[in-house]
């Protein structure tokens, strides 16, 4: 655990510190992201994950300390995920996240160290800087807003190194060219990670209230984009050159195992 924070910190203190942050979208936010691998592809690690997470959740009942919130994100009965914001912004507030889940850990029980080390096979955690300036969302859009949309279309992009300003360039373009159009209904979030990596990775987070009203939203959202069409394809292709690696996959958050569901 304190070998996972360490590389955490020493990441963002890369990632903040760079020359080109200056130029960059200007972070908002900063949250936490755990991916949890399950022990097998049946998922019957699932119900363990679940009680895991339901101990967690008796843990830290009445409690409103860094790590007491977070929502948790199905993927597949193997995957799952865990997004927590950080308190306050920058390298204080992951430490903070960091070392208050350090000493919950730290007070487990033999049971409950127990349940640890079956929840899960492998545990990948990562940091991500929201970009404000860069979201597509309503006005008066808040956290409760995403909450009410659980479902999360996701693509994240392993952008080229040195292309990191074209391709939010691209991403500011993306939303032009859908408020010309009119499209007043689409919410996604983006965020900025790789952390210790050469390279940026770029996610964007869409929600909609389930996988029928992504569905239609989408369908909507490519008739209105036809006068606009060519412009749109040539933006998406450019997008997709300047990243290594795009992946594309579905999440829904399961408000029985969050905690302030709201929170991310």
């Amino acid at each position: 655990m304190l070998n996972r924070i360490i590389s955490i910190m020493l990441g963002l203190v890369f990632f903040l510190g760079s020359d080109a942050q200056a130029q960059l979208a200007e972070p908002t936010n900063m949250v936490v992201m755990d991916k949890y691998v399950g022990a097998d592809a049946a998922g019957t690690g699932a119900s363990v994950f679940r009680e895991y997470f339901m101990m967690l959740q008796d843990r830290y009942e009445g409690k409103s300390n860094p790590a007491s919130a977070w929502g948790i994100y199905y993927e597949s009965p193997s995957v799952m995920y865990r997004l927590a914001a950080v308190p306050g912004a920058g390298m204080e507030g992951v430490l903070e996240l960091q070392q208050d889940r350090v000493a919950s850990a730290n007070a487990f029980g033999t049971s409950e160290q127990a349940l640890f080390g079956a929840a899960w096979k492998g545990r990948q955690t990562s940091v991500w800087a929201e970009l404000g300036s860069l979201n597509y969302m309503p006005d008066d859009w808040d956290y409760q807003t995403v909450s009410g949309n659980p479902y999360h279309s996701v693509r994240v992009y392993y952008v080229n190194q040195g292309e990191q300003q074209d391709f939010e360039n691209a991403i500011e373009r993306m939303n032009e060219l859908s408020h010309s159009v009119g499209i007043n209904d689409l919410m996604m979030r983006v965020f900025r990670g790789g952390l210790g990596t050469m390279a940026p990775v770029y996610m964007l987070r869409s929600s909609a209230e389930d996988m029928e009203d992504q569905g239609r939203k989408t369908t909507a959202h490519r008739a209105a984009r036809e006068s606009i069409l060519a412009e749109w394809q040539e933006n998406n292709r450019r997008m997709v050159a300047m990243s290594r690696h795009v992946d594309q996959m579905s999440n829904y958050r399961m408000d029985s195992l969050s905690r302030a569901p709201a929170n991310r």
